[in-house]
């Protein structure tokens, strides 16, 4: 049986991670929580994920943080990371660092379809903003 692709949410925003990561999980996805980006280094250096979603703006480590973090390394370098944000400012001085960004609010199918477009990926990042 294939092992079940492996997705990191890193968000301050408990219901909406929560949510996440049920509907993903009904999906087939096997998805831990961080509620920033210091947790999500902490996660990853204990195992590395398929993916990561991440919002923007989070206290201790914010998500441009733990990109920039993750592309300095060479196990994580490639991982694909999708931002979260409600801040359009933030997309343009950040575009380097993500392979996609989901404007909030967005759509169960819209996070559906990003995630099947860089689960796979083994190139750096992509941006499709």
């Amino acid at each position: 049986m294939p092992t079940a692709r492996s997705i990191l949410i890193v968000d301050d925003e408990f219901g909406l991670a929560e949510m996440l990561r049920e509907m993903l999980r009904e999906y087939g996805y096997d998805v831990t929580l961080a509620i920033n980006g210091r947790l999500a280094l902490d996660i990853l250096a204990e195992r590395p994920v398929d993916l990561v979603i991440t919002d923007m703006m989070m206290p201790v480590m914010d998500g441009a943080e733990l990109a920039t973090s993750m592309r300095s390394s060479e196990l994580h370098r490639r991982t694909p990371i999708v931002m979260m944000t409600s801040l359009p400012s933030a997309v343009p001085e950040h575009r380097d660092l993500f392979n996609a960004v989901l404007r909030k609010p967005f759509t169960p199918d819209v996070l559906l379809e990003t995630l099947r477009r860089y689960m796979d990926t083994e190139d750096g990042p992509q941006p499709s903003c």
